[in-house]
């Protein structure tokens, strides 16, 4: 058999190709720690370990969803505390307004705070996230969700979506609350009404009640005046004279007193005191027989239930002397119920309101937190999968790497030797 020196060196050159791929091979292995650079080196293994690193990119996801929605939902329940705070402000400055001793001046700078208080409560209610979006607007809300008209009042521009995300297969969570909730629909005794209705309703009440008295008082003979709508009223007075006190009840309206004077003279032998219709029809006399004091005080009006825009129903009790002289200040009264007596109840409901929106956050919170250790059990169990399949074992690689260039260097060493070689020492 002959033996060509060209095909001796045809077979060295592919074996140390061959030799020079494995090195290669398994230099990129150790450089990158991975014991699978391509499919075709394990194909379970490389599918099991695709599998693995996408589940791993999901529960990365999801995690950035959690993320976002714990710093969007504790930007939220930090306003809706801050606008608690406000309301609570608010009920602390109607009990201070509904001192008796308190003057007009009292009065007015107690409404200059609350109209301050009303410019903070509209810029809490309209707060941005990171992404300027108003937390209050809804579904894709606007960046300021509640617009102050000219007239005062304040309207709602966003809608009523939430937005949800997802952070788990099955399982979502809302990252906001929609500003009609929290602000707009509060249930009252005087029905439905908007958070910033009630500041308004009782901004005007503490505004009014300075011109209005809860008792009034004169000496023997009373004029009172009347202001009244065309509907018919139950009124109700506790009406005090020399022999004693009743209330009065009687159905009353514009320009029809005489209920009125009839209910009060019924009872005058235990009061002491008569009335009389005035001439226009919309006032009364009232005269203590035993010519002693007379008053007036806790007037309830049915139906009057909460502060309203404006005092629509109130008397002006006026003392006179035998002459018809004024001898006292003409004083208003009224039901306490058009004043700020009925703010604190409606200003109570929408701190409620507020509070009900809190724990719904904080209940999105929580769910938020308990799917964050969930996830992260869950990323750790498929980390580790992940490092077992594509991970590779540094130790054996490099072992075998120092066998592999050493048997490099044993086949170089093989052929420059034989390479030396001619054709008579092949046939010594």
């Amino acid at each position: 058999m002959q033996v060509s020196t060209k095909l001796l060196n045809q077979q060295q050159v592919r074996h140390f190709s061959k030799i020079n791929e494995k090195i290669a091979d398994t230099q990129e292995r150790v450089s990158t720690g991975k014991s699978i650079l391509r499919a075709s080196d394990d194909p379970v293994a490389a599918v099991n370990l695709s599998v693995a690193k996408e589940q791993s990119l999901i529960l990365e996801q999801f995690q950035r969803n959690i993320d976002a929605a714990d710093t969007k939902l504790k930007l939220t329940d930090s306003t809706l505390q801050q606008s608690v705070n406000v309301l609570t402000r608010f009920s602390e400055l109607i009990t201070m307004a509904r001192n008796g001793a308190l003057n007009e001046e009292g009065h007015l700078a107690i409404s200059t705070e609350m109209k301050q208080l009303k410019e903070v409560l509209l810029g809490l209610a309209n707060t941005t996230d990171a992404n300027g979006q108003g937390i209050f607007g809804g579904y894709n809300g606007v960046d300021r969700p509640f617009e102050l008209k000219v007239d005062g009042s304040v309207e709602y521009l966003g809608n009523r979506g939430q937005n949800n995300l997802q952070i788990s297969e099955n399982m979502t969570v809302a990252t906001n609350i929609d500003g009609g909730s929290a602000f707009m629909r509060i249930n009252t005794e005087g029905g439905r009404r908007s958070l910033f209705d009630i500041v308004d309703l009782t901004i005007n009440a503490v505004e009014s009640a300075s011109a209005f008295s809860p008792r009034a008082n004169a000496n023997w003979y009373a004029e009172v005046q009347f202001e009244l709508p065309s509907r018919m009223e139950e009124w109700s007075i506790d009406l005090t004279g020399s022999l004693g006190s009743k209330t009065i009840t009687a159905s009353i309206n514009e320009g029809g007193l005489q209920n009125l004077v009839d209910a009060i003279n019924a009872v005058s032998n235990e009061t002491g005191t008569t009335a009389v219709l005035g001439s226009d029809g919309k006032s009364i006399g009232l005269q203590d027989d035993m010519n002693g004091n007379i008053t007036i005080e806790n007037i309830q009006i049915e139906g009057i239930d909460s502060a309203l825009d404006q005092v629509t129903s109130y008397l002006e009790f006026t003392g006179r002397d035998a002459a018809g002289n004024a001898t006292t200040k003409t004083m208003k009264m009224t039901d306490e119920d058009q004043l700020v007596s009925a703010s604190i109840g409606n200003m109570q409901k929408a701190i409620d309101n507020l509070s009900l929106q809190r724990a719904y956050v904080g209940g999105q919170l929580s769910k938020a937190a308990t799917q964050t250790d969930v996830i992260g059990s869950r990323k750790l169990a498929v980390d580790k999968d992940v490092s077992r399949l594509g991970d590779a074992d540094l130790a054996a690689l490099i072992t075998d790497l120092q066998s592999q260039l050493t048997n490099l260097n044993a086949a170089q060493a093989a052929f420059a030797k034989i390479g030396q070689q001619s054709l008579f020492d092949y046939i010594r």
